[in-house]
């Protein structure tokens, strides 16, 4: 299942938790820069217990963590649909997101300016 969270007026997280791991799946929308950015991390945790020698039965416990990650960029104009951005766009409106609007002119920034203000 995917969650959604605002980060802020303009970026929306989309977050689903990878089955059958402790991995995460996030794809960070911002209208205003006009990209979004997946960042895959999965936690690695290694316990190791060991029965000590002694008369008193202690045990020692090693725990290792790791956290392994991958990020990638893309600018909304290279996405081969607009459907997905339009969608997102939609969604942080819903949780109170005030992204700025965009323009239908292919291959240019789609941000209104918002100069004077």
């Amino acid at each position: 299942m995917t969650r959604y969270s605002k980060e802020d007026d303009y970026t929306l997280c989309a977050s689903t938790t990878v089955i059958g791991s402790k991995g995460v799946f996030s794809r960070y929308f911002n209208f205003a820069a006009e990209q979004v950015t997946t960042i895959f991390s999965e936690r690695a945790e290694l316990s190791t217990n060991k029965a000590a020698g002694s008369s008193q039965g202690g045990v020692a416990v090693a725990v290792s963590v790791a956290l392994t990650s991958q990020m990638s960029v893309q600018k909304f104009s290279d996405f081969d649909s607009q459907v997905e951005i339009d969608l997102m766009r939609a969604e942080l409106k819903k949780l109170g997101g005030n992204p700025p609007e965009m323009n239908a002119t292919p291959g240019k920034s789609r941000a209104t300016p918002r100069l004077g203000q």
